[in-house]
C-alpha cells in the first residue's frame, strides 16, 4: 500500500480508537481543607487564700512574788498583747507605792530566754519597777528599774551563777548584776549604752564592775 494511502487512513484509525475508548480525564483533586481549632485553656479561677498568721514561739513561764503568782506563755521576742503586758506589770509593780509600768519588750525577751533555758523552774521576782529611780551621788537618775527595763530575779532549782554566765554570754545590749550575798541576779536591757557586768559581794557594798566571771564566761 502506498504511503499516501496510509497517511489517509491514520486519521480515520485514530478517530475510531477515540470513539471506542473515550479518554477519561484524571479528576482534579480537591484541596483538603482542614480546620484546626486552637483549644483554649480552660479558665482557672485562682482563689487568694489569706495565710494564717504565724503565732510567735512562746515559752511557758511561772512567775511568783510573795503571794502573787502568774503563769503565762511568754513570746520569746518579748512582744506581748496589751492584756498580757498589764498582767505582767501588776506582778512587777513597786510593792511600796503600787507604781506600775509595762516592762520593756527587750527585758521580757531576756526573761523569756531564762525560762527557755530552765524549763519547769519557777522564777521569783525580787524587784522590778520602783517608785523612785536610784541616783548617783550627783543626783542623776540611772536605775533601769524606773523605766521597766530591769528585773532582779531568782530561778528556783537552778544555780544562779550558771544563769548569770549564760545570760551574759548569750546576749548583747545587756546589764547583768550578781548579788551573791542576797542570792539573786539583775538583768536589764540597755541598747543605748554598752554592755556592763558587776558583782555586789554583800548588801550595800560597792559594785565591782567587769568582774572576772564576766570576762571568763564570754571567753569560753
Amino acid at each position: 500500500m502506498k504511503a499516501s494511502h496510509l497517511r489517509g487512513l491514520v486519521p480515520c484509525v485514530c478517530l475510531c480508537l477515540l470513539m471506542l475508548f473515550p479518554a477519561t480525564a484524571e479528576p482534579t483533586p480537591h484541596a483538603l481543607t482542614i480546620n484546626i481549632f486552637a483549644a483554649s485553656a480552660p479558665s482557672i479561677e485562682v482563689l487568694a487564700i489569706p495565710a494564717e498568721p504565724v503565732a510567735p514561739p512562746t515559752v511557758h513561764v511561772v512567775l511568783f512574788r510573795g503571794a502573787q503568782r502568774l503563769e503565762i506563755d511568754l513570746p520569746l521576742d518579748g512582744r506581748v498583747s496589751a492584756e498580757l503586758a498589764d498582767a505582767i506589770a501588776r506582778i512587777m509593780a513597786d510593792p511600796k507605792t503600787g507604781r506600775t509600768r509595762r516592762i520593756h519588750r527587750g527585758t521580757l525577751a531576756l526573761l523569756a530566754d531564762v525560762a527557755a533555758r530552765y524549763p519547769g523552774h519557777e522564777i521569783e521576782i525580787i524587784s522590778a519597777v520602783r517608785s523612785e529611780p536610784d541616783r548617783t551621788r550627783q543626783g542623776v537618775p540611772h536605775s533601769r528599774h524606773w523605766d521597766g527595763r530591769a528585773i532582779d530575779l531568782r530561778v528556783h532549782g537552778a544555780k544562779l551563777a550558771d544563769v548569770r554566765d549564760a545570760m551574759w554570754k548569750g546576749h548583747r545590749h545587756i546589764g547583768v548584776g550578781w548579788y551573791p550575798g542576797a542570792g539573786f541576779i539583775h538583768l536589764d536591757y540597755r541598747p543605748d549604752v554598752g554592755d556592763i557586768a558587776w558583782t555586789q559581794p554583800r548588801p550595800n557594798a560597792n559594785n565591782i564592775y567587769h568582774p572576772r566571771w564576766s570576762r571568763v564566761s564570754r571567753d569560753l
